[in-house]
């Protein structure tokens, strides 16, 4: 069979192509690390790793979303904290104040260091994040939520929560609005408060009231009424009598489920007031306090409603600390599934180098070889021979 020159070169000019386009895949795959450039390459594979991308893509946003609300909370903790030391001071100042050894001066004194905490916890009310968003605003981040008018301290944002999805099946508040925090706070003991009358002119004074028995509670008005300076007796809204008796110095008071302790001596006359709580903030707490300084009022009402705005503190401190809590939790989570992913994608995507390296080795060799003999082969002729 003869064959010419000719085809003899095109053969080899089609062979030499081929060779050429399989070292340029294993040159692109060694420099990227990749196996496959296009779905070409492989669609099935191509396909798969376009879905594992997709997943570590959605796992990336759930990691940015998780940092701004660990973030926005890491804020509101750290405000909690600060908020928590001014009403512990405010209430060794309540304290210091009910001695009852004060003159006029040194209340005055302890009044205006009350107005100075009260307008540092209406700053920090006000806090803002590093991207200028108000932290206790609810979903109104960029209205500053707390504002004076008239007098008063009033709430502008809303009682929204704004939510961060930081996981499939798993999302977390970032913080608590204003009105939960330094709003929603029942007075008294946090089931009723207690007010002496304003005219009375005994000495008397109550002391830890609680509930007993809260299934004998019932919400209503009460007046407690000292008839004479050792018999009183107790009236509901309607003006009925719901109990009555002797009393003396120390003595309980029991009705309906509720006990409040009375010290001091009474005068015929004198009265308190027993209503429901009702909420207030904490602003009104502190402001409330500055008042009885300087009207020279009881301040046992002041430490019953510092306590409930420090145990409301405390509870959003705690709601703040499992936030943060189930934030690192999912992190975690989320960072496994990350690492997994990863390593599948690799599997489906990625080449393997010292393989790649050794075929790329040995592809160069067999093309420069028959480069020399396509080279060697051209140059012979019938001519050279004879």
């Amino acid at each position: 069979m003869r064959i010419s020159t000719k085809s003899f070169q095109l053969q080899w000019l089609s062979n030499f192509n081929s060779r050429q386009v399989e070292l340029t895949e294993i040159q692109r795959q060694v420099s990227t690390g990749r196996r496959i450039a296009t779905a070409a390459d492989d669609p099935a594979g191509a396909a798969q790793a376009t879905l594992l991308q997709q997943s570590l893509d959605r796992l990336a946003n759930f990691e940015r979303s998780a940092d701004t609300a660990r973030r926005r909370l890491a804020i509101e903790e750290s405000v909690l904290d600060k908020v928590t030391n001014s009403l512990d001071r405010v209430r060794e100042l309540t304290i210091q104040a009910n001695n009852g050894k004060l003159d006029q001066g040194s209340r005055e004194a302890i009044a205006a260091e009350a107005e100075e905490i009260l307008a540092g916890i209406v700053g920090l009310s006000n806090t803002q994040d590093g991207e200028g968003r108000y932290i206790f605003a609810g979903n109104r981040v960029k209205t500053q939520p707390f504002s004076e008018s008239g007098g008063n301290i009033v709430y502008n944002g809303d009682d929204g929560v704004r939510l961060e999805r930081i996981g499939d099946q798993r999302t977390v508040a970032e913080g608590h609005p204003g009105s939960e925090v330094f709003g929603a706070i029942r007075d008294g003991n946090g089931t009723y408060s207690i007010k002496p009358g304003a005219a009375n002119s005994g000495t008397a004074y109550y002391q830890n009231p609680t509930v007993t028995d809260p299934s004998a509670w019932v919400v209503d008005n009460y007046t407690i009424t000292f008839t004479a300076p050792d018999a009183y007796e107790v009236t509901d809204g309607g003006g009925g009598v719901i109990a009555a008796g002797t009393f003396a110095r120390g003595d309980t008071i029991n009705f309906n489920g509720a006990a409040i302790v009375i010290e001091g001596d009474p005068a015929a006359g004198d009265t308190f007031a027993i209503d429901p709580s009702r909420y207030q903030s904490m602003f009104d707490t502190v402001q409330n306090f500055v008042d009885a300084l300087r009207q020279g009022t009881e301040l046992n009402s002041t430490l019953l409603d510092l306590d409930r705005a420090l145990e409301n503190v405390s509870n959003v401190r705690s709601a703040v600390g499992s936030r943060l809590s189930v934030i690192d939790e999912q992190g975690d989570t989320n960072e496994e599934l990350t690492i997994q992913l990863r390593q599948t994608l690799s599997g489906i995507q990625d080449v393997d180098l010292a393989s790649a390296i050794s075929t790329l080795q040995q592809q160069l060799t067999s093309l420069e070889a028959a480069q020399k003999v396509f080279a060697q082969t051209s140059q012979l002729s019938l001519f050279r021979v004879l």
